[in-house]
């Protein structure tokens, strides 16, 4: 196996074990432009992890996989399609459970102004309510680094809230739309905290 497949397929210690993935790690199929265990979407691979990290942490376990020069990072999100996908990602691992995921966006060099780790431009947001707060009940600039929360329900909102909380893809502004607490949306949170995460990185070119 080359070393660019081994990087890709860096198994993590005993004490991280990736409870919904198989031991068994095959090499990559030459036609498939994921490694084994990632998901592909739109041209980039994605992998949920479901270790609790800090955001800085998160951070740096992504970036140990790689293909060629290419680092993965934790994902970045440009579409409601994509966001959609990256949470549904993360249910289809552990179905029921609620789960609150790190992402890559941050506002660690100017408060307030969020960009992602991958370098990629902010182009989209669905932050929930009236998020960001930057912790407005803690500290000061304490919140900076973004999550995808879970939140079952909202108590407010007609049936268009209800449909998004059974999982139905609805683009927000499209109908009437409750913002508060909709399901998948995003809060500013203490990077410090400890959640799960998904990592992301540019899927191979097949010729």
């Amino acid at each position: 196996m080359s070393k660019v497949i081994e990087s890709v397929f860096a198994p993590p210690t005993s004490s991280q074990s990736v409870f919904c993935l198989p031991p068994a790690m095959p090499e990559l199929s030459q036609a498939s432009p994921c490694p084994l265990f990632w998901m592909e979407f739109k041209g980039h691979c994605y992998r949920f992890f479901p270790l609790n990290k800090t955001w800085a942490e998160a951070d740096f376990y992504c970036s140990e996989f790689s293909i060629g020069q290419k680092s993965a990072k934790l994902a970045s999100i440009h579409s409601w399609e994509e966001n959609v996908f990256v949470y549904d990602l993360v249910n289809s691992c552990v179905p029921g459970i609620p789960a609150d995921i790190w992402t890559g966006l941050h506002d660690h060099r100017q408060e307030g102004q969020f960009e992602w780790t991958d370098g990629s431009s902010y182009d989209y947001s669905y932050w929930d309510g009236s998020q960001p707060d930057d912790g407005v009940h803690a500290d000061p600039e304490d919140e900076d680094c973004v999550q995808i929360w879970y939140r079952p329900t909202s108590g407010e909102g007609g049936m268009e809230q209800r449909l998004a909380i059974l999982g139905a893809i609805l683009e927000p502004g499209s109908q009437s739309w409750a913002k508060p607490l909709a399901l998948r949306s995003w809060n500013d949170n203490t990077c410090s905290r400890k959640f799960p995460f998904v990592c992301k990185i540019a899927a191979l070119t097949i010729h």
